[in-house]
Order: C-alpha cells, then structure tokens, then sequence
C-alpha cells in the first residue's frame, strides 16, 4: 500500500474525529441561537452563531490535522511495527491524542490559570475526550495501515 493511500485513510479518520464534536456543539450553538433570536435578543443570537461556526471550523481543521498526522505517521513506520497491534495502535494513540493534551493544557492554562482552577467535570470532560480520541485512533489504526 502507498504512502499516499494511507495519509489519505488517516484523513478520512481525521474528518470522523472532528465531525462529531461540530455536529454537537454547532447544533447546541444553533439551537441557543434560534432560541435568543425567538426571544428577541438579536445580538446574542448572532454571537452564538458566529461563535458555533468558528467551534465547527476548529474542530474540523484540528480533526483533519490529527487525521493526516496519524496517517503520516503509520506511513512512515517500519513495516515491524505495524504488523504488530499493539504497537501500531501505540503509535496511533500517541500520535493523535498528545497534541490534544497539549492543546488542552495550554487553552486551561491561560490568563494566570492553572489545572487546579477548574472543577472536576472540567478535567473529566477534556480528558476523556482526549482519551476517546486517542482509542479511536488506536481501534482504527490497522483500517488506516491496511
């Protein structure tokens, strides 16, 4: 298989992992919005708006970006070590759920804050969906190496 085709399996991944995040929060934002604009708060209502477009948009690109570098990165791994599951799945986790932690950490980390500024159901939220993501990867990683 081509290096080419198994970038383009991590792309497709990479889609999947950023759509479900849009679809929720664009659709909550656009709900917030219809019901702000019902109420006759037109300001509100375009803010939520905008502020669900640029969520849908971020999360597609950062979904996408992970994608390709998962694909990448199984691309250019010794064939030793895709054959073997647990390491390939490794690698995929590693490589689509660190930058996620990291960019976690830096958006939490902000304006003098630090990760014991926030409660609990903030930590559960950001990190298990940094852990889904990294399992979602890991589960596909042999679809994605062929």
């Amino acid at each position: 298989m081509t290096a080419r085709t198994v970038i383009w399996r991590g792309t497709r991944l990479g889609v999947l992992i950023g759509a479900w995040p849009a679809g929720i929060v664009g659709g909550l934002c656009l709900v917030a919005a219809f019901v702000f604009l019902a109420g006759g708060h037109d300001g509100t209502a375009w803010t939520l708006t905008a502020t669900g477009a640029f969520a849908v948009l971020g999360s597609m690109a950062v979904g996408v970006t992970l994608g390709t570098a998962t694909g990448l990165a199984l691309a250019l791994a010794p064939h030793g070590l895709l054959t073997r599951a647990p390491l390939r799945g490794l690698l995929a986790a590693l490589t689509a759920g660190l930058p996620v932690a990291v960019l976690a950490i830096v958006a939490l980390t902000g304006d003098g804050y630090t990760l014991a500024s926030y409660p609990p159901s903030i930590h559960f939220l950001t990190w298990s969906a940094t852990l889904t993501i990294a399992l979602v990867a890991a589960a596909r990683s042999g679809d994605i190496a062929g």
